[in-house]
């Protein structure tokens, strides 16, 4: 039986396209989907899971469980006071996650007895992101990954209007920077600075190269929009001196293609996200040329890495390292493999796939009494 935990109103239709919901289908009446089934809670037969209660409709319903319970409900990161409890203050109330990943994998196998790896080096998955409104009035948050901060031609600034990084970090790296410099402050503001040649060819956010008409996008108050450096900074609140001095300083050595403060450009993986076709090096050049602009870009999380401690099995664990019987888990409701740490796009993904693998293996290759065996799916 498959639930789906918390879906939004809109999600029904696209989710009946993705090849999960195909696959299910295909497989006819041995596999039930519901939308908008909430899941109340978990069954239990002594110490075993057995089964989810869900809400579907104006009713509650047992889904019996024979093989077990597999836990993939995406994480916490938009439950409020998880993330106040696991998250530094610092990093503020912003996911580019699905809004359904509100714990709620968490809260159901915490009743079992499950165990937390609450030591991750870091809580979750990090990039910068910045916010726009879509047409129909919802906040939308895009994640600035590989698109722009490496490019020849962009800072970011802090509060103080002072570079604080190396732009062409990871996205995980270069919000750790983010939140180091805030000190704690969960609305610290910091700004990406570019001129007009840059916005034109490599865009900015969600602004793509080449876009000649920007007006609804400075209208908005997305983009920030100047003829010179002095009234970009009085708009966004900072110090004209200061900011003319950061760029200042990183022109005089821009120009000759170097970054001595932070280095930016010096590795491969910097120089790929650069433009190659800028010499000598693709990460880096001067900030020269009216109008120029700047966006305000914020510590966001692509997932969390905080979840269930599991065996090689994607079996649940209890504090004490025995297996919750019946109870899987997989995806940001388990426990980083990389304890926290990112080291390259796919992090989340990659382990998601593989232990949602290993769990469906394990429950097939599981003896179970009776006709059929059931497995649920939250």
């Amino acid at each position: 039986m498959a639930a789906a935990a918390r879906p939004a109103r809109h999600d029904a239709a696209a989710w009946q396209r993705t090849r999960r919901t195909a696959v299910c289908l295909a497989a006819g009446p041995q596999v039930e989907i519901l939308f908008s089934a909430d899941v109340e809670g978990l069954s239990t037969q002594g110490e075993r899971v057995g089964g989810v209660i869900i809400r579907h409709g104006s009713r509650d319903r047992l889904i019996a469980a024979r093989r077990g319970v597999v836990l993939a409900t995406g994480g916490f990161s938009h439950d409020a006071t998880l993330r106040k409890r696991f998250f530094p203050p610092a990093a503020g109330f912003i996911s580019a996650t699905h809004p359904s990943a509100t714990g709620d994998g968490l809260r159901l196998a915490t009743v079992t007895g499950a165990a937390l790896n609450t030591d991750a080096t870091s809580p979750a998955y990090w990039v910068p992101a910045s916010l726009f409104r879509r047409a129909d009035g919802s906040r939308g948050v895009f994640p600035h990954t590989a698109t722009d901060r490496a490019k020849p031609g962009v800072i970011a600034v802090n509060a103080a209007g002072r570079r604080f990084a190396n732009e062409a970090l990871s996205y995980h790296e270069f919000v750790l920077a983010m939140l180091r410099d805030g000190d704690g402050e969960s609305d610290r503001p910091f700004y990406l600075i570019c001129d007009g040649p840059f916005l034109w060819s490599y865009g900015l956010g969600r602004i793509k190269p080449f876009t000649r008409n920007i007006r609804r996008y400075v209208a908005s108050g997305e983009l920030v929009e100047a003829a010179d450096i002095a009234q970009v900074a009085a708009k966004i609140g900072i110090k004209p001196s200061i900011l003319a001095a950061t760029i200042a300083n990183y022109n005089s050595d821009a120009k000759d293609g170097r970054d001595p403060e932070f280095g930016r450009g010096s590795t491969i993986s910097q120089r790929h996200l650069g433009d190659i076709s800028h010499k000598p090096n693709p990460c880096v050049a001067p900030i020269l040329y009216a109008p120029f602009f700047a966006m305000r870009i914020y510590p966001a999380d692509l997932g969390t890495a905080i979840g269930m401690k599991v065996d090689a099995q994607a079996r649940v664990l209890r504090e004490d390292g025995t297996p919750v019987a019946g109870l899987y888990a997989c995806g940001n409701d388990m426990g980083s493999i990389m304890n926290g740490n990112c080291p390259g796009p796919g992090i989340a993904l990659g382990p998601a796939l593989t232990f949602g693998y290993i769990a469906g293996r394990h429950l097939a290759e599981g003896s179970v009494a009776g006709a059929s065996a059931a497995t649920a799916l939250v």
